[in-house]
């Protein structure tokens, strides 16, 4: 390509008395060899050879005016130079208007996709984790814990039930065992009695038979109301199985409420204002960064692009005959071009990171008392008796904040309780019947 330029300009130039001499033309045959070589150079090697655009250009504009004067001078003996600016004309569009246009145009896209992630947003607050997607399993664990008591409390009727029966059976038990003690009748009943009708020993004797039947009775009927103690109403109740039932259904609660927490421990780690605050700042930064060197490339590519049109505006009246270039020249000289085309789109600014206090999410994070507070103030323990360290109907705690601590496993019902009493319809008797 080189070659077939420099045969084209010699063949131009010929044409030119004395001009192929001239510092002007040496000028841009130098200027044309440098961009032509530039094809073969790297990306970081033409943007050291196009940096100084600036420069280059003057220098051919400055050799194009040269050129211009000569034709003047000369006259209509000037060469035709129409092949000769055709190439200029060529170099120009393949290598100055292309670095020009490159690097506006790569400025411009990282303005606009910078500011376009800037806007978009999709850096979460801590305030804007999704809860929705765990709340049912709360909501689910709230009403469990209302249903938990109901059944414990099933389990306590059942065991004051279970005790006043117990009682009235140790009342009627007391006279029994009285009875059942041969210290009661020893030894009066074995003395006759004064005044024993003759034959004594016979009267004696039907005596002793009467008093203890009478004994024997009494004692079989007090023995009876020991072992038979019952209610008037409603089957027995097997209290151990309500108490089974009970901590099944605590395990259940407790399930609904790790389901919950474990939702919420991810949550909390995932909206942290420190990530949410990286997110945003680094959103900020590219497009800041993008915004100030876009801005300080700014004045160099317009003053390129002035100065490629006038070179364009200079080809096109070398074009015109020797008594018309002046006017044309001048008329290049004065003409101001738009810089629309490599004008930026400046968007913003930017505004400064929001505040994050991770202090007032501490609501997020399970295992202290404001996350208790936020969840969990809806579950009013009514029952407050105690079962293997936690209040009945209240929440787990769980003591750390990483969710470690859910490592329970399903009860298993082997516990001995009492064992069974006749729940009735709930009367001050309690359905106690003939009690000693």
């Amino acid at each position: 390509m080189m070659k077939t330029t420099k045969l084209i300009l010699s063949l131009v130039l010929s044409c030119i008395p004395g001009c192929e001499s001239s510092a002007a033309t040496s000028r841009v045959m130098n200027f044309m060899e440098k961009h032509k070589q530039a094809h073969a150079l790297s990306l970081s090697q033409k943007e050291k050879l196009y940096m100084p655009e600036k420069s280059a250009l003057d220098e051919m504009e400055a050799s194009l005016v040269s050129m211009a004067k000569e034709r003047i001078t000369q006259g209509s003996a000037a060469a035709n130079l129409t092949d000769f600016l055709s190439q200029i004309q060529q170099i120009i569009d393949q290598t100055m208007v292309t670095s020009i246009l490159s690097r506006y145009n790569a400025s411009q896209t990282l303005l606009d996709t910078t500011w376009a992630n800037y806007t978009a947003g999709g850096c979460q607050a801590p305030g804007n984790a999704p809860w929705s997607q765990y709340t049912p399993y709360n909501d689910q664990h709230v009403t469990c814990r209302a249903e938990i008591q109901a059944v414990y409390t099933s389990y306590q009727s059942c065991r004051d039930d279970q005790a006043v029966i117990d009682t009235a059976a140790q009342a009627r038990c007391a006279a029994y065992n009285q009875l059942n003690t041969m210290s009661k009748y020893s030894p009066s009943p074995c003395v006759m009695p004064p005044l024993t009708a003759t034959p004594t020993i016979g009267n004696y004797l039907r005596h002793m038979l009467q008093y203890w039947q009478t004994e024997k009775a009494n004692l079989i009927a007090a023995r009876e109301g020991c072992q038979n103690v019952t209610t008037t109403s409603g089957p027995n109740v097997d209290c151990n199985s309500l108490y089974c039932t009970w901590l099944q259904k605590r395990y259940e609660c407790d399930q609904y409420q790790q389901r919950f927490e474990n939702g919420a421990c991810s949550l909390s780690r995932e909206y942290t204002c420190s990530i949410y605050t990286g997110c945003m700042t680094a959103k900020k930064n590219a497009y800041d960064a993008a915004h100030a060197s876009a801005n300080a490339s700014q004045p160099g590519l317009q003053a390129e692009w002035r100065a490629v049109k006038r070179i364009e505006c200079l080809i096109s009246a070398l074009g015109y005959p020797a008594s018309q270039l002046q006017a044309q020249i001048d008329a290049c000289i004065a003409l101001t071009h738009s810089t629309t085309q490599v004008t930026f789109t400046f968007y913003g600014p930017t505004t400064p990171v929001p505040v994050c206090d991770q202090t007032l999410y501490a609501n997020m994070t399970p295992g202290n008392a404001a996350f208790s507070t936020r969840w969990y103030s809806g579950i009013s323990s009514s029952v407050s008796a105690v079962e293997d360290g936690r209040q009945v109907g209240s929440p787990k705690t769980c003591a750390s904040s990483t969710c470690d601590c859910w490592n329970g496993t399903a009860p298993v019902c082997d516990l001995v309780v009492a064992g069974s009493a006749g729940i009735g319809s709930g009367s001050a008797t309690h359905g106690i019947e003939d009690l000693a």
